[in-house]
């Protein structure tokens, strides 16, 4: 097909997405997924998935964080060794880009995406992380994006992994590949949340296992999942992966937990 008559083409894939996107929200009016408005003045951002003011909220800008854990650290600190919340934690991956802090508009949000029926409000922080932290995940340059894989007993109790939506979306955007089954449990812990803080790191000892160890050997990859706290997790989940060839590990995710809370 010569590129001729591709263009005429596209204008009329562009033009039906427009009116069917236009029906859509004729019959199902717009609405933040946050505060629940339907000022279609304050719709924010390029996805309009949250208002303005939510999304402000949601995404606050970040003039100086830990590049080790994310924390967000005031305008004329430096931590180029860690921060104060990482600095004597043996953290294992290269870097953490986040959202925000895991408090107020950021947590309603993550809380509620979490535990609906439906991945749809999980996708759309996602979008949102890609869209506000653009400039950090290309800079990484990742092969490859892995999510935190959930035990079978979660599986069998949620209907999706927030952890799978959030590479999905983001591998979809970087243009790389995401997968689901490099890595894997070992075995079941408990919960994080149950878990005293100093002994998180103990409880997440020996708990993966990496499946094809050639598609991580020298590559770059992207771990994500939907909150960290103490980090424990996604540092064991590195160590496994680097133990497999792993050239660099970085993380992505929704929301950062400062001091355990």
């Amino acid at each position: 097909m010569s590129d001729a008559s591709r263009k005429p083409m596209a204008t009329v894939a562009r033009t039906l997405l427009s009116v069917s996107q236009a029906a859509l929200d004729f019959v199902f009016p717009w609405t933040c997924q946050l505060c629940g408005c339907s000022d279609e003045v304050s719709r924010g951002g390029v996805t309009g998935n949250f208002c303005s003011e939510c999304r402000g909220q949601i995404a606050p800008e970040i003039l100086n964080s830990c590049r080790r854990c994310g924390a967000v650290l005031g305008p004329h600190s430096s931590a180029p060794g860690g921060c104060v919340h990482c600095r004597n934690k043996p953290i294992r991956f290269d870097s953490l880009t986040c959202l925000g802090m895991y408090e107020d508009a950021l947590r309603k949000a993550v809380l509620s995406a979490k535990w609906s029926f439906s991945s749809a409000g999980t996708a759309s922080l996602a979008d949102l992380l890609f869209r506000e932290r653009c400039a950090e995940l290309r800079d990484f340059d990742a092969d490859v994006v892995i999510p935190i894989p959930q035990s079978w007993q979660v599986r069998l109790r949620r209907r999706f992994n927030p952890a799978g939506v959030i590479a999905t979306v983001l591998a979809t955007e970087l243009r790389v590949r995401a997968d689901e089954h490099i890595l894997r449990r070992r075995r079941n812990t408990r919960p994080q949340k149950r878990v005293a803080v100093q002994r998180r790191f103990d409880n997440q000892k020996n708990s993966f296992r990496v499946r094809d160890g050639h598609l991580v050997d020298g590559r770059r990859i992207l771990l994500v999942d939907d909150v960290v706290t103490t980090g424990a997790t996604c540092s064991e989940a590195t160590r496994m992966l680097k133990k497999r060839g792993a050239k660099c590990c970085a993380v992505a995710v929704l929301a950062r937990v400062l001091d355990g809370r």
